[in-house]
């Protein structure tokens, strides 16, 4: 009997850290899979890339179609020469369910063209870096 607490204690201590770890992944889950960009301002920058004829780096951001994951939404900072273009987003709105693009980089991608006016449709835009010859 002189091993049980030691087994004892080890066993609820490994429960704790299986709870946990549970914990986090369904909180991360909940986090990663509710948050959806605004469908107008998905299908803005959609047609302003294509109108522009660049797109995303889907291995950074744009994962599976969604805009705003990946680097868009985690700490990968905008200023960041290996993404672009590149999007940044806030996913805090309607109780964290839908994500806004806050940020827009297109630098020295040789972007020609009028200014195209789904540029508009992005209202919560506060940051527009570029190098264009409009």
């Amino acid at each position: 009997m002189v091993g049980s607490p030691p087994v004892l204690a080890f066993a609820a201590i490994c429960a704790a850290c299986i709870f946990c770890m549970v914990e986090v992944a369904r909180a991360q889950d909940q986090n990663g899979t509710s948050a959806v960009t605004d469908p107008a301002e998905a299908r803005a920058l959609n047609s302003i890339f294509q109108q522009w004829g660049i797109s995303a780096q889907s291995d950074q951001w744009n994962i599976s179609g969604e805009l705003c994951s990946g680097a868009a939404i985690d700490t990968t900072s905008f200023d960041d020469r290996n993404y672009n273009p590149f999007i940044k987003c806030d996913c805090s709105y309607n109780s964290s369910s839908t994500c806004h693009i806050t940020q827009l980089k297109v630098y020295a991608l040789d972007v020609v063209g009028v200014i195209p006016e789904q540029l508009w449709t992005l209202t919560y835009l506060i940051n527009l870096y570029g190098f264009f010859s409009l």
